[in-house]
C-alpha cells in the first residue's frame, strides 16, 4: 500500500499520479497543491483576474538571476510576435527586472517569460482539467493557509480542487496566516491519522470529522464545515457610499449627486514613488461579532481614462474603534490610529471583465482570462467589474470595522 506527501509542486504531483490510478496508491496528502486547472499549476489559479505577479520571478531569481547568457537570438515568428506585443507593455515597462526577463527573450525564468509573451488562460486546458477531475478516485486530503493569498495558486488550486473531486473520500484543510515552515513539519499527526486509516487499516477516527477544518482569524480557534464554503453561509450585500462608507443601505441618489467634483485622484508613476492611492470604505463599528468564511466579490461600476488597468481590491480588519460620534451621519473622520489588520485581497484586469455565467459560483465570479475574451475598455465608459475577493476566515470582533481598498 503506498501513500504520498509533500507541498507545493510535490503536492501537485500527487495529483497528477492520481490521475493515473496506479494500483497500489491507496491515498494522497496534496498540501498546497498548486492551481487545479493546466498541468501541474496553470494560470486561472496563479493569477487570478489575470493580473500579473512578480511570485514566479521571485521564486526563480535566487537560482538563476547571475548565469552568464549570450545575446538574445530571434525567436520562431509567432513567439517573436507576442515578444514584440509584450515589450511594449505599460505594465512591465515599469518593472525592470521583469523588463530585462523580456530583453533576453527567455534565457532567464523561460516558464515565467512565457507567462509575459502570452497573459492569458487556455480554454482547451481548462477543459481537459475539467475532464481529468473524475480520473482521481483515490482519498484526498488537501489544503493551504490563509497565507496563500499572497501568492494565490495554493489557496486557489486547495479549494478547487476539493470542489472538483469526484473521490468518495476528500478532505479540506485551511490553516491559518502563519506560512508553512520548512522543512514540512506541520499537520504530520493529521498525515499518520489519514495514513494509518487507508494504508493499515487502523480506524483513526478521522472518517467520522466533518470534510472540512479551517481557522478563523480573529478567534483564533479551528472550526469545521459539511462543505467549503459553509452550507450555511449567509450572503450580505454591502455597499460603496459617499464619505468613505461602507454599509447595507444601498445608495439613494438625489438631485445633489448630478454635481461632477473635479478629480483629484493622482498616482504618482511607480518609478517616483512605493505609496499608492487608493480608495477607501469602512463600515460602523459592528455591534457585534460577525464571522465571514469564503469568498466574496466585489461589483464594481466605474470608468478609467485608459483602456486598461488592473483592479486591486483588499479586504481589512480595523478597530476596535471606541470613538463617539459628534457629528451628521457621513460627516465626521474615523478615529485615528486604529489597528489595521489586511485579510485578503482581490485583482482584476480590467479587459478581462467578461464573466462565464455557466461556470460561475456565488461570490466566484469565473472570467474566462482567454485571449479570444480580452476586450479593451473604451475610455470614460462606466462598465461593471465582478472581482472576485479570495478566500478567508475571519471574525471582526464588536467595535471592529470592515474595511474594503481600492487600488
Amino acid at each position: 500500500n503506498v501513500g504520498m506527501v509533500g507541498i507545493s509542486g510535490f503536492g501537485a504531483e500527487q495529483l497528477m499520479a492520481a490521475k493515473l490510478n496506479p494500483p497500489h496508491l491507496k491515498a494522497i496528502f496534496p498540501l498546497d497543491p498548486r492551481g487545479a486547472y493546466g498541468e501541474a499549476g496553470g494560470f486561472r489559479d496563479e493569477y487570478p483576474g489575470g493580473v500579473i505577479h512578480l511570485f514566479r520571478f521571485l521564486l526563480q531569481v535566487y537560482a538563476s538571476a547571475h548565469h552568464q547568457k549570450g545575446q538574445p537570438k530571434p525567436l520562431p515568428p509567432e513567439r517573436e510576435k507576442l515578444w514584440q506585443e509584450a515589450i511594449a507593455n505599460p505594465d512591465f515597462k515599469m518593472y525592470p527586472h521583469v523588463y530585462n526577463v523580456l530583453a533576453l527573450k527567455g534565457q532567464h525564468f523561460p516558464a515565467y517569460f512565457d507567462i509575459l509573451i502570452d497573459p492569458y488562460d487556455k480554454e482547451a486546458a481548462v477543459e481537459k482539467s475539467e475532464a481529468e477531475f473524475s480520473k482521481i478516485n483515490v482519498p484526498t486530503y488537501t489544503g493551504s493557509g490563509w497565507y496563500g493569498y499572497t501568492y494565490k495558486t495554493h489557496l486557489n488550486g486547495a479549494q478547487n480542487w476539493f470542489r472538483n473531486l469526484k473521490a468518495p473520500h476528500k478532505k479540506l484543510l485551511l490553516a491559518g496566516p502563519a506560512h508553512l515552515d520548512r522543512p514540512v513539519k506541520a499537520f504530520h499527526n493529521e498525515m499518520l491519522r489519514w495514513y494509518d486509516q487507508w494504508l493499515k487499516g487502523i480506524d483513526t477516527g478521522i472518517l467520522n470529522d466533518p470534510p472540512v477544518r479551517f481557522w478563523v482569524m480573529g478567534a483564533n480557534e479551528w472550526r469545521s464545515a459539511s462543505d467549503w464554503p459553509p452550507r450555511e453561509t449567509q450572503w450580505i450585500k454591502l455597499y460603496l457610499r459617499g464619505w468613505e462608507r461602507l454599509t447595507t443601505e444601498p445608495f439613494t441618489p438625489s438631485s445633489a449627486d448630478d454635481y461632477q467634483a473635479p478629480d483629484a485622484f493622482a498616482q504618482m508613476p511607480a518609478s517616483q514613488t512605493n505609496r499608492i492611492q487608493k480608495l477607501r470604505y469602512l463600515s460602523e463599528p459592528l455591534p457585534d461579532d460577525a464571522t465571514i468564511a469564503g469568498p466574496s466579490v466585489l461589483h464594481l461600476y466605474a470608468s478609467i481614462d485608459q483602456d486598461d488597468t488592473n483592479w486591486i481590491v483588499i479586504l481589512k480588519d480595523v478597530g476596535p474603534d471606541v470613538g463617539v460620534q459628534t457629528a451628521r451621519e457621513g460627516e465626521r473622520d474615523i478615529t485615528p490610529g486604529l489597528h489595521e489588520r489586511e485579510l485578503t485581497r482581490g485583482w482584476l484586469k480590467a479587459s478581462h471583465r467578461a464573466v462565464d455565467p455557466k461556470r460561475s459560483l456565488p461570490g466566484r465570479p469565473w472570467h474566462p482570462l482567454t485571449r479570444a475574451a480580452h476586450k479593451p475598455v473604451a475610455p470614460g465608459e462606466i462598465n461593471e467589474y465582478a472581482i472576485e475577493i479570495m478566500a478567508t476566515a475571519n471574525q471582526f470582533k464588536q467595535g471592529h470595522r470592515i474595511c474594503i481598498e481600492i487600488t
